[in-house]
């Protein structure tokens, strides 16, 4: 039988597995009502970048790439970006490029990190998919996503979400 006394290894490899699991449930969540909410809307919530949103927020709750201001803001600059550059010059791997680099450049200087919403400038760069994109599909996810692992910080054993929102 495994030891449970302080300083023991039985502590950390449990606590692991509380993480793990608890990281496993935050996911499943949001991929669950981002999934439910696609179906019920029509609405391209479950995508790629807020897939990986979810998995960055359940995975490393801690983590300045996780916290809420870096997911709120790094969305809206990204899609602001790439929204503006793929009306100005059309859909395509130039203006996907353009708006990749410009979100990142963009959140770096608003000290804003979360390496989701580039993939999610990418996407509006290649597709042009426009203003109501913009405003349904991507702010949809994000509070969904977000949703999902504050009301888990309040909820999920083992989850301390958000650490800080800054």
């Amino acid at each position: 039988m495994a030891s449970t006394t302080p300083g023991s290894p039985a502590l950390p490899r449990r606590a692991a597995q509380a993480g793990a699991l608890a990281a496993g449930a935050v996911l499943l969540g949001a991929m669950s009502t981002l999934a439910a909410v696609e179906v019920l809307t029509r609405q391209d919530v479950f995508a790629l970048p807020f897939v990986a949103s979810a998995a960055v927020v359940a995975m490393a709750p801690r983590a300045p790439l996780a916290r809420p201001a870096a997911v709120l803001i790094g969305y809206a600059a990204s899609a602001l970006i790439a929204v503006g550059i793929t009306t100005a010059a059309g859909p395509s791997a130039v203006s996907a490029t353009a708006a990749a680099v410009g979100s990142l450049v963009v959140m770096l200087l608003l000290t804003a990190p979360h390496a989701p919403a580039v993939v999610c400038a990418a996407f509006i760069g290649m597709t042009g998919p426009g203003v109501l994109h913009l405003l349904l599909a991507v702010g949809l996810a994000v509070l969904i996503v977000l949703g999902t692992a504050l009301l888990a910080g309040r909820l999920v054993p083992h989850y301390g979400y958000p650490a800080s929102w800054r």
